[in-house]
């Protein structure tokens, strides 16, 4: 067995997280559905290709409630988003 030696393993300021869901403005229709995405630029939403919704970690203080959405921009730019359900904020993954 190899002995811990107690150190941190990375301690680069300069690393970050990979695939941190990036908060995003998002129009929805009158339904909910998202129609149009503000990410760099605005962008229409040609089709929504999946849609699912997740529920997750219900036992810990701060559950996961999500509906994720895999969408086509009129660009032909495929991107999956997500809306929190408990703070309703949405998210690029």
């Amino acid at each position: 067995m190899v002995e811990n030696p107690g150190k941190t393993l990375c301690s680069d300021p300069g690393l970050r997280r990979v695939n941190i869901p990036q908060p995003v403005t998002v129009e929805e229709d009158d339904s909910g559905l998202p129609v149009a995405i503000n990410w760099t630029r605005r962008e229409v939403i040609e089709s929504i290709l999946d849609r699912w919704r997740l529920d997750d970690e219900w036992w810990r203080t701060e559950p996961l409630s999500r509906f994720y959405y895999s969408v086509l921009l009129a660009s032909g730019r495929q991107l999956l988003l997500y809306k929190d359900i408990t703070n309703g904020g949405w998210f690029r993954s």
